[in-house]
């Protein structure tokens, strides 16, 4: 999948197997994380040029995105501006 324009794809990190109570959490009830990895980004435009690459880790605004499954797996598609912070 290609993304364009100012969009990117996003693959989020899951949830820590271990609660903060000490419990182990199944994969089957692990929530997506903020955290994620960039898989694809748009050519962005000339007034706003891309600042994202593939493999960059960051940090997006939750919540915000379009759930997408690529490969059966969750992503997200979503603009760059959605991005809060770059690991």
């Amino acid at each position: 999948m290609k993304p364009i324009g100012q969009n990117i794809l996003i693959k989020p990190f899951l949830g820590d197997e271990i609660s903060e109570g000490g419990i182990f959490v199944p994969l089957s009830a692990r929530k997506p994380s903020n955290k994620g990895v960039v898989m694809a980004v748009g050519n962005g435009s000339s007034q706003k040029p891309m600042q994202f690459k593939e493999g960059d880790k960051v940090f997006r605004v939750k919540g915000w995105g379009q759930e997408i499954l690529v490969n059966d797996e969750l992503h997200y598609l979503m603009t760059q501006d959605s991005i809060l912070a770059i690991e």
